[in-house]
């Protein structure tokens, strides 16, 4: 069955297939987090180990995080179009392994202490900073 669509999305379509390797930025040395404590460490020892963060996210107050991430992707990319109608294309594609940003979220109080480190995929760790945009007022 998968072979007979097969076949028959490749004699009335475009389909492509590539494999791709993306590495962009450099993960944290775990070492270096390590010497970082909840509580004592404060953001310009932070910073002096880590380096520059990719993002900073305000919090109540004037409390921030700041996020350290590094972003690989590699796998197989398959794609198909077909032509619909005259004009009008459809189209769909896979990705067999998904980009993964992994890092660390680190949250500081008002005073720029460390409060704690979490670890895990940017995305997940970040949704609760994400600012929602201001409503109309009308």
């Amino acid at each position: 069955m998968i072979l007979a669509c097969g076949l028959a999305l490749g004699a009335s379509s475009c389909v492509k297939a590539q494999y791709e390797r993306h590495i962009v930025l450099e993960p944290v040395q775990t070492d270096e987090l390590q010497h970082l404590v909840p509580g004592e460490s404060d953001l310009a020892q932070c910073l002096a180990r880590l380096g520059a963060p990719n993002f900073v996210w305000e919090r109540s107050g004037d409390s921030i995080a700041i996020a350290y991430g590094a972003y690989r992707h590699q796998g197989w990319q398959v794609g198909a179009s077909v032509n619909v109608t005259r004009g009008v294309n459809a189209s769909f594609d896979y990705g067999e392994l998904e980009a993964l940003s992994r890092g660390y979220v680190l949250l500081f109080d008002e005073r720029w202490k460390l409060e704690s480190v979490s670890e895990g995929l940017l995305r997940d760790l970040s949704t609760k900073f994400e600012r929602t945009p201001p409503q109309s007022v009308e």
